[in-house]
């Protein structure tokens, strides 16, 4: 009895190892048949459902970032179109305040020009009388040609006249060095700058910033003690007048008085031990413009 147990518990484990090799073997037989129809449908899925998804997908993503960047950029436009509308705007007081003051300028020439032709008229009339009397003397020498008015002549005539503001836009006009210190050796300091006895100004601050300039400028080659002595008169009463705010010029005035303490500096080493106090004082003033 004993024997014939052992039999038959071994036939139960040996049934049991075939059940579980068959089962095994089954199940392998049927993945692999089963795995080509998956791998198709696995493809077919991607042909016919991810791909076209992903590519409807990608595509309304780039058709949203087309449209977000061209009304970024349409706003962008728009943006900069309002700018530059508004400092239109903005500026167009400037520039009708500019037009204004050109048209000014315009008939303050155009005045001057009559002016001048006026007293070309009367000096001519003048060299004409005195021609005139001159050839009418007895024993007199032959009148000849009438002498032409030049712009010097012009010039004292203004001075004499006390047209400052006209005589000195003349001769600063020139930029001639040499004629303007003409034109201050002809003009009353004290009348230009004090008019009235007031310490009204007859000539206005543009024409006061050129005079500084040129007559800086003319310092440097001056060897005459009397004009050294008429320079410096003319530059230290234009350093205490001038207005270094005056909207017309105060652009100019920091480098015209550098300038001009460059020179002055340079007229210091070789000028007259008589005109270094002068200059110093000078420096000082012009100083207090910076």
């Amino acid at each position: 009895l004993g024997g014939e147990g052992n039999k038959q518990g071994k036939l139960a484990k040996s049934l049991e190892r075939h059940a579980k090799e068959s089962a095994e073997r089954a199940a392998k037989e049927a993945v692999a048949g089963m795995k080509p129809a998956i791998m198709n449908s696995l493809h077919q899925t991607m042909r016919e459902v991810v791909v076209p998804a992903y590519e409807s997908a990608t595509r309304q993503m780039f058709e949203q970032t087309s449209s977000t960047l061209e009304q970024g950029l349409a706003q962008i436009s728009l943006n900069q179109a309002n700018n530059a509308a508004n400092a239109s705007s903005s500026m167009a007081p400037t520039l009708q305040a500019m037009s204004a003051q050109m048209m000014k300028m315009s008939e303050s020439i155009q005045s001057l020009n009559m002016e001048v032709v006026q007293l070309r008229s009367a000096v001519n009339s003048v060299s004409v009388q005195n021609q005139n009397a001159s050839a009418q003397q007895p024993g007199g020498a032959p009148a000849g040609p009438p002498r032409p008015v030049g712009i010097r002549d012009e010039v004292t005539a203004l001075c004499h006249s006390r047209r400052y503001e006209e005589a000195f836009t003349k001769a600063v006009s020139a930029s001639d060095g040499d004629l303007v210190l003409f034109a201050c050796k002809n003009a009353d300091a004290g009348a230009v700058f004090n008019s009235n006895g007031e310490g009204v100004i007859s000539i206005s601050q543009p024409i006061l910033i050129c005079l500084m300039q040129q007559l800086g400028a003319v310092l440097i080659s001056a060897e005459d003690a009397g004009d050294v002595r008429v320079i410096l008169n003319w530059l230290q009463e234009i350093a205490v007048t001038i207005d270094p705010t005056n909207v017309n010029i105060q652009r100019h005035v920091g480098s015209v008085v550098q300038q001009l303490l460059a020179n002055i500096n340079s007229k210091m080493s070789s000028c007259d031990p008589a005109f270094r106090r002068p200059l110093q004082m000078l420096i000082q003033i012009l100083r207090g413009l910076l």
